[in-house]
């Protein structure tokens, strides 16, 4: 790499005529950029002479950093790392920091080893964080269970970051002993700290980062992440499918906040395909008035240095060639997509781990599913993760949740705001523990919708009067499909289609769903144990 930025031998790639875009000095100046064993060797004019194997004329397009998301859960998408690849690389994305306690919650410690190692193979950078939440709390029980121990064996594997979403923010702030063991682990490593602080304000999120944590995406409002900020964490501004923050917090990113970065968090493969990924993102930030420049920081350099990576988010010399070639800085169509100085490619999908499959009790077939009449009305948002607690009686659709791991534990209660009559929208996917959920319909529909996921191995379905409308086998844990990303959303909207027909009025069913359940997301949410009140931390009498 010194001798072909010398000159002294040609390098294997040089893209011409470039406007390169350095958001670490907020610049766009022209240049030609020399890549020599998968890094950037040298930026120079003309007069500099520099030579290369190949060369690829830019003719004026703008050459930026490759797109980093600093946190996101590829479980989500519904697609493998490979398949994930295969939607995003197009939209200019080279690297993400993924969270996997998606498949760590359904198969312990090994979903991380395995999300790893398929993110070797996909074609991306995939680097991960240690899940630090398994299960999210102690209000529901996953397949799997990880102590401070285990996540100290997880923070020494080779590209682990650091310590994943500390969502239990009341086991933190109570003082919670095996919360605190965790938190220990991670400050043992030496490593990040990632927050996960919902509605956490004032002195509770003073206390909260005193614990040491380093970053929160969970703020929806301009005076949230405002107070993040002050408060010595990394702002992640979140714009997902099934929380979009971005909006409210666009005035807040137009102030050019040092710490800053925006994340996807969960995004479905419908979404990816149709919307696009970060460069979405880019063209809201723009269009809303932030500078091309700051804009990519906030994918590029900021991310990288949050999470350590000094070698990425620039380009610049020694860095490694990630680099996107886009049209324009107001679209952000891109041309080409490099990964180590090669033609980004998606890779193969890594065979499953064992395991995963549904089981909902020797009983399912006699299961009945009446909520109890006191309990509050879950009300749902079609933007948000949050949910409200409405009067007792209000409600138009029954939720009910499944234990899938065998243990015949089920609960059921009212939702208002979603629509769904007539027919159920069954899912294998319930963050975090991922039991089985099911939106609306008679005994006898969930019934058959169970069956449904359990024939699948997992997926998404949707059952009217016992006839199967529409489906998404998931067979990687319950959680991801195999298939290509365009037949995953095929799928996908047909189960939206068949769950809209039967009057659902959000936008994106499946993933609005599958939050219904997270225990340590204000203010309702139902587990196989019972409705759980977030901000009083109980789960309510039968």
């Amino acid at each position: 790499m010194v001798r072909a930025a010398r000159g002294e031998e040609p390098g294997d790639l040089l893209v011409r005529g470039a406007q390169v875009v350095q958001p670490g000095t907020r610049e766009v100046f022209g240049a030609d950029v020399l890549v020599a064993g998968g890094r950037v060797a040298a930026l120079g004019g003309a007069g500099m002479n520099l030579q290369a194997a190949r060369v690829i004329e830019a003719r004026g397009a703008y050459l930026a950093p490759g797109f980093m998301d600093a946190h996101i859960h590829i479980e989500s998408s519904l697609l493998t790392p490979a398949g994930f690849a295969q939607a995003v690389l197009p939209r200019g994305t080279t690297a993400v920091v993924a969270e996997p306690h998606e498949v760590v919650n359904v198969l312990g410690a090994g979903g991380l080893s395995w999300m790893l190692e398929a993110g070797r193979t996909s074609g991306l950078r995939v680097w991960a964080s240690a899940p630090s939440c398994v299960p999210a709390s102690e209000f529901e029980e996953g397949g799997a269970r990880v102590d401070a121990a285990e996540v100290a064996r997880m923070l020494a594997v080779p590209g682990v970051l650091g310590l994943a979403e500390v969502m239990n923010y009341p086991g933190v702030l109570g003082g919670d002993a095996g919360v605190w063991s965790i938190l220990d682990a991670g400050r043992a490593a030496g490593r990040r700290l990632d927050g996960h602080a919902s509605g956490v304000s004032g002195r509770d999120l003073m206390a909260y980062a005193a614990a040491g944590m380093h970053s929160d995406h969970e703020a929806t409002t301009p005076e949230e992440a405002r107070e993040r900020l002050r408060a010595g964490l990394w702002l992640m501004v979140r714009e997902g499918s099934a929380a979009r923050n971005l909006e409210a917090l666009l005035p807040v990113l137009l102030e050019r906040p040092r710490r800053a970065m925006l994340v996807s968090d969960d995004v479905s493969v419908d979404e990816l395909l149709e919307l696009g990924h970060l460069d979405r993102l880019l063209r809201t930030c723009v269009a809303g008035g932030l500078h091309p420049a700051d804009a990519l920081a906030l994918v590029t350099c900021n991310p990288a240095e949050y999470w350590g990576l000094h070698d990425s988010g620039l380009v610049a010399p020694g860095y490694h060639a990630d680099l996107v070639l886009l049209r324009n800085l107001q679209d952000f169509g891109v041309l080409e997509t490099f990964v180590g100085g090669a033609e980004a490619r998606p890779g193969e999908v890594t065979p499953p781990l064992p395991g995963g499959r549904v089981d909902l009790g020797p009983d399912w077939d006699a299961a009945t599913f009446e909520p109890p009449a006191h309990w509050p009305v879950m009300q749902v948002h079609p933007d948000q993760i949050t949910t409200e607690a409405g009067p007792p009686g209000s409600g138009d659709a029954r939720l009910v949740v499944a234990d899938r791991f065998g243990r015949a534990e089920r609960a059921a209660c009212w939702t208002s705001g979603t629509g769904m009559h007539g027919g159920t929208l069954g899912l294998s996917i319930l963050h975090d523990a991922h039991h089985a959920a099911f939106l609306g319909g008679s005994d006898a529909d969930v019934r058959a919708a169970g069956h449904a996921l359990q024939a699948m191995g997992g997926g998404a379905v949707v059952v009217a009067d016992g006839e199967v409308r529409a489906s998404l086998p998931l067979p990687y844990a319950g959680l991801m499909s195999d298939l290509p990303p365009q037949q995953a959303a095929a799928c996908l909207n047909a189960v939206t289609a068949a769950a809209r027909a039967l009057g659902c009025t959000l936008p994106y069913p499946v993933t609005t769903l599958s939050f219904l359940g997270l225990s340590v997301i204000p203010a309702l949410k139902l587990t196989p144990r019972g409705l759980l009140d977030v901000n009083a931390w109980r789960l309510l009498e039968p």
